[in-house]
């Protein structure tokens, strides 16, 4: 009876640190909130790539993979990270230097344990849009061991972030922006792709004439085109 009841535990706390969606990282127990999905008829104990995905102000993990990554065929474990601030009916990113600093050590933190905590192949794959694109932008210059591929896009490197923060550089970046971008200038993704190629990181740059939406349009097949090769070249 008592190895019954141990099997019953154990498979509850298994099922449990599979399916638990949040993850307390730094110093303070910070609590970062997630959602995790699956591409490409992919099955949650496959081995897999990871696709982590950080999305707009304002926005959901939910729609944000709804109305963004479902075209995604690649077989994949995309994990959603929640910004840490309500925002309209959504979560948004930190803006203040200090905030945002603290939080994107806390994200990167985040990452590294979810990539042990689930069966991950290869180094993840980062895609941030807008202010989810600053992030992916900043984790470039700061964080770029900890990934393979980085998607900013319609984001930039807002003024006044420390570039006195040590580098580290090796994730491969492909960044989007529209030039008719009316929330984050088209001027600001020139100058973050100036200042990461600056420093050392390889940068495909590809601009498009739509606006800031353009990933859920126009742009939205040749972006998850782009996403699905880089996850397809990681193995599976």
């Amino acid at each position: 009876m008592k190895k019954v009841i141990v099997f019953i535990v154990l498979i509850a706390l298994v099922k449990w640190w599979y399916t638990n969606s949040s993850i307390k990282v730094g110093p303070a127990n910070v609590e970062i909130e997630y959602v995790v999905k699956y591409t490409g008829r992919a099955d949650s104990s496959d081995l897999l790539p990871m696709l982590v995905a950080l999305h707009g102000n304002g926005d959901t993990p939910n729609n944000f993979f709804k109305t963004a990554l479902d075209k995604i065929s690649a077989p994949s474990r995309v994990l959603l990270l929640k910004g840490p601030l309500k925002y309209g009916s959504g979560a948004s990113w930190p803006w203040s230097k200090a905030e945002f600093d603290q939080y994107s050590v806390l994200i990167n933190e985040a990452v590294e344990t979810l990539r042990i905590k689930y069966p991950t192949k290869g180094k993840p794959v980062l895609v941030g849009y807008s202010g989810g694109g600053m992030l992916a932008y900043y984790s470039a210059l700061h964080f770029g061991s900890t990934y393979s591929y980085i998607f900013p896009i319609s984001g930039n490197l807002r003024n006044g972030f420390d570039m006195s923060v040590p580098l580290d550089i090796e994730a491969e970046v492909i960044a989007y922006h529209g030039k008719s971008d009316e929330v984050v200038a088209f001027g600001g993704g020139v100058s973050a792709v100036n200042t990461l190629i600056d420093k050392g990181v390889q940068v495909e740059f590809v601009e498009f004439n739509q606006g800031h939406h353009g990933l859920f349009y126009a742009m939205k097949t040749d972006i998850s085109t782009m996403i699905d090769n880089k996850l397809l070249k990681l193995g599976y």
